[in-house]
């Protein structure tokens, strides 16, 4: 039994418009997502009071499917077809661990001086943090280079 295959009705301008509006939809579902999920990360800076119940964080996650489920229906209607990503996640670990270890050397007791004056006891607490951190992060970008 041959399946017809249902064409846009929109034209090749409305159809990108309606994808690039998904698209920005489920960034912002992402970003409850996150949202949800920075109140019980481990982050040593939390960015939002932990005040969603369990019930209430169900409920969210739930109508946040919901809502993708019915994009995927009108993409699916239109014919249309997200595209494929392009950024790897190793690469941009990655770039993040290089951002990382581009801040840790800013720490430097040479750059800190662009604050003020750095006293010896100073300039070897930094040099002792910066050489910590550093050692962590590093051992990270190796793990990543060797896996990939």
């Amino acid at each position: 039994m041959a399946v017809e295959k249902k064409s846009s009705s929109l034209n090749p301008s409305q159809a990108n418009r309606l994808l690039v509006t998904c698209k920005h939809i489920d960034a912002l579902l992402e970003g409850i997502d996150e949202t949800l999920n920075a109140a019980h990360s481990r982050r040593l800076f939390p960015g939002y009071l932990e005040d969603i119940t369990p019930p209430r964080r169900q409920a969210i996650e739930e109508r946040v499917a919901a809502i993708r489920e019915r994009i995927a229906k009108v993409l699916a209607e239109q014919s249309l077809v997200p595209e494929e990503p392009q950024i790897s996640a190793s690469h941009s670990i990655t770039v993040a661990l290089t951002f990382m270890d581009i801040a840790i050397t800013e720490l430097a007791p040479r750059y800190m001086r662009g604050y003020g004056p750095v006293s010896q006891q100073a300039a070897a607490d930094l040099d002792r943090t910066v050489a910590e951190l550093q050692t962590v992060v590093k051992e990270l970008q190796r793990y990543m280079q060797r896996s990939s």
